[in-house]
């Protein structure tokens, strides 16, 4: 979405009412708001529309979102030019092998970020690159 995220319409009539009409740009649902209450439903309304925005980039990202806990898996969900949560032993050579592995036509993989929140990684669990322990959880993508 670009633009103005509230467009705020004031005609003949709305003026003799002493009212607004707003218009949401992300729904277009339209408002009339007492002048009175103006400021306060604004800030509302901007509020609501920051929040819906946020949600909806969210589940956008989060179907994107894939767990590949094989070299295989992985291969297939970055062909599919999905964002993979990954089993990784944290090293600087394994990324940089997954990286020469993955170059040319699916572009290369590349750690994208570690989740703050970590899934829980069971004991035994192997790095999807290397078959070393694994460490943390971490997001991979392509690169370009």
């Amino acid at each position: 979405m670009k633009g103005v995220p509230l467009r705020i319409e004031i005609g003949p009539k709305d003026f003799a009412k002493n009212q607004v009409r707003a218009v949401r740009r992300d729904s277009s649902a339209k408002a009339d708001i007492p002048r009175a209450e103006l400021v306060e439903k604004v800030k509302q309304m901007l509020e609501d529309i920051q929040q819906s925005l946020f949600d909806a980039a969210k589940q956008k990202r989060d179907a994107c979102i894939q767990v590949a806990k094989t070299w295989e898996e992985f291969v297939e969900a970055l062909s599919q030019k999905k964002m993979i949560l990954a089993p990784w032993c944290d090293e600087e050579e394994v990324e940089k092998d997954v990286k020469a592995r993955t170059k040319g036509e699916m572009g290369a993989a590349k750690t994208l970020c570690s989740p703050f929140e970590q899934p829980e990684l069971p004991e035994g669990t192997k790095c999807f690159a290397s078959g070393k322990p694994a460490k943390k959880w971490s997001y991979w993508g392509r690169s370009y």
